[in-house]
């Protein structure tokens, strides 16, 4: 369910944007700049270093900007905007830290019992990247949605009940089939 509010066009602009920030960082980062980087890792080996460069500069921006935006006189609407993606920007921190200790663990394991290079890819993909691609896509699904929402004038339902604000003005409450 979400909880619609009376917010002007420019309170969602500022709304949705970080949002949009951190579905750069996860489209454009990690999917289209790490697959065209690896392509090309024979010829520039240290190419893929962007991806991790650019995605702790995203990330870094997205949590300081959102505790800048937290102590501000920024309407609530905004704020509580900024916290959602902050709180996916540090689940999607340690969804990452999980397959890069895979890998690291996976190669030193590889390296001691001395296994090919099948193997280690195998289980560093199966085991580490594999479960990171299907939370990568939840939380671009989660980002979308929450653009959406942002651009409506909603926020989720059980977010409101934790964090109220006397001064929001709600108008409505919604179920996400549009249902009043």
């Amino acid at each position: 369910m979400h909880q619609q509010f009376s917010i002007s066009p420019a309170e969602a602009k500022r709304a949705k944007w970080p949002h949009e920030i951190f579905l750069i960082n996860l489209i454009f980062n990690h999917i289209f700049v790490f697959v065209a980087t690896v392509s090309v890792v024979g010829s520039f080996p240290l190419l893929p270093a962007l991806v991790p460069i650019i995605s702790c500069c995203i990330i870094g921006y997205i949590l300081i900007k959102s505790k800048q935006v937290s102590a501000s006189d920024e309407t609530w609407f905004v704020k509580a905007h900024w916290q959602i993606c902050a709180r996916r920007n540090r689940l999607f921190i340690l969804l990452l830290s999980v397959p890069c200790v895979i890998a690291v663990g996976g190669l030193w394991l590889s390296k001691t019992l001395g296994w090919a290079k099948i193997p280690t890819i195998a289980l560093i993909g199966g085991v580490g990247l594999l479960p990171f691609m299907v939370a990568l896509l939840v939380l671009i699904i989660l980002g979308n949605e929450s653009v959406h929402l942002a651009r409506s004038g909603k926020l989720p339902k059980s977010f409101v009940e934790l964090h109220a604000d006397p001064q929001a003005v709600s108008i409505q409450q919604s179920d996400s089939s549009g249902e009043k």
